[in-house]
């Protein structure tokens, strides 16, 4: 459901909830006939009356198209994990962490990469994921040459680990560095 059509609920609530508090009143005789009759006199007889019955009712219909929309539901699967294979017997799930890894640490065996960071989300085509990458190279290698190596070593990976083929990836050279990697501090 989404926000426009929570939107129309909560409001279509606080209308029904305010007609119910009013006809309650009636029925308990909180209200008096005589006021209750004056005014729903006077609410017959004006035009704004005719645009809320309008509004009330294109809100209804909408209501009523989120209840059949046949949408996929996302809570079904988890996000963070990709369908591998489903057969008779189940279904082989992969974490989208794991895809990451993966990723990363092919990345890392180019020449000339210093640092990987990948993000994997679901693709909505034939491949199941799409990669976006962003990497440091050092200094003195081509970027053309090295994301090439990259996309090609990747793919290769995911197709050896998952049996992805053709996963597009998205390559970004993030910064170009001759500075030695940033290392944790040793502990001897």
């Amino acid at each position: 459901m989404g926000i426009i059509s929570r939107l129309l609920l909560f409001l279509y609530v606080l209308a029904v909830m305010a007609v119910s508090a009013v006809c309650g009143g009636v029925c308990l005789k909180l209200i008096p006939a005589k006021v209750w009759q004056n005014v729903l006199n006077d609410l017959v007889t004006r035009e704004e009356t005719i645009m809320v019955i309008g509004a009330m009712l294109v809100a209804s219909l909408c209501l009523l198209g989120v209840v059949f929309s046949r949408k996929k539901n996302i809570e079904d699967e988890p996000a963070d994990d990709v369908l591998l294979q489903k057969g008779d017997s189940g279904e082989v799930l992969v974490s989208l962490e794991a895809v990451m890894n993966v990723i990363e640490r092919s990345a890392l065996t180019v020449n000339g990469v210093r640092e990987v960071h990948s993000d994997v989300y679901k693709g909505p085509g034939p491949s199941p994921i799409k990669v976006k990458m962003s990497v440091t190279l050092s200094q003195g290698y081509s970027a053309p040459a090295v994301s090439s190596k990259i996309t090609s070593v990747v793919n290769d990976a995911l197709r050896v680990a998952f049996e992805f083929t053709d996963v597009p990836i998205k390559l970004k050279v993030k910064e170009i560095t001759n500075a030695v990697a940033e290392r944790g501090k040793r502990v001897v």
